[in-house]
């Protein structure tokens, strides 16, 4: 399992000048975040290929700052927004086919909400084929707030679609929903393809992995067991550090650990 780090990681900094600093770095893989949409134009687009074409860092995901939109986009009763929404993801695929990646990761709708479940797998079902016909996975991560959020709703999501659903599991989101981190790979472990990884300790729950206290061995072991086989990135909040010696510090201590159990 390679471990890579997500631009988002260095925001505000411009997609395209986080991106340099982890070719620089030679980071092997990388999640893209983007953060508006003049970088799905061509100019910008160009200027990030080159920047993964300059070395060996391979991008294995893109995730749309629109993640923040996707209730209003798919799950309300009004149609022609989600067939709208529909076409602006589309442009996500294609982004995400020019970079080399294979995985868009979702949010999905609002925890809050009384819309049925059932209309939530059914239009993550449509989007997913969509990408699925782009070549792209659609993978729905567990988020704080956000139906997916609650362990017990994946499940029901991925026995509603017949296993027809792959995940992004992120520690610090299952911890600050109030879930197990260890119980959501146990139990959804055969269909993540990626996972977003920060350390934590009591009162904070996204640090720099290496500065708290989160049994990453024993995480990555449960995946293991489960056959997972994908990448992780760390994902980080801009005020979760201090500077980005110690993102690439902890890449490098992750890195050891990974190699320890895979």
């Amino acid at each position: 399992m390679e471990i890579g780090i997500s631009t988002a990681s260095f925001y505000p900094t411009l997609l395209e000048d986080a991106l340099e600093q982890l070719v620089t770095r030679q980071v092997p893989v990388v999640e893209l975040f983007l953060n508006t949409f003049s970088e799905l134009n061509p100019e910008l687009r160009q200027t990030v290929r080159a920047w993964l074409d300059r070395g060996s860092t391979r991008a294995i995901s893109v995730h749309p700052f629109t993640s923040v939109l996707e209730s209003s986009l798919f799950f309300t009763s009004y149609p022609r927004r989600f067939e709208d929404g529909v076409e602006l993801y589309r442009r996500y695929f294609d982004y995400a086919a020019q970079m080399g990646a294979k995985i868009l990761v979702f949010h999905g709708n609002h925890r809050n909400t009384s819309r049925p479940p059932q209309r939530y797998y059914e239009r993550f079902a449509r989007l997913r084929q969509v990408a699925k016909e782009m070549g792209i996975i659609l993978a729905q991560e567990n988020v704080f707030a956000h139906c997916s959020q609650d362990l017990s709703f994946l499940v029901e999501m991925r026995r509603y679609l017949r296993d027809e659903v792959e995940f992004v599991l992120d520690n610090k989101q299952a911890l600050r929903g109030g879930q197990d981190p260890m119980e959501m790979a146990k139990t959804l472990g055969d269909r993540v393809v990626q996972l977003h990884l920060s350390d934590s300790v009591p009162g904070k729950d996204c640090l720099p992995p290496g500065e708290g206290s989160f049994d990453f061995q024993r995480y990555f072991s449960i995946l293991k067991e489960k056959g997972y086989s994908g990448d992780g990135v760390i994902e980080l909040y801009h005020n979760s550090y201090e500077s980005y010696q110690q993102i690439f510090a902890s890449r490098e201590y992750l890195q050891t650990v990974a190699d320890q159990v895979f």
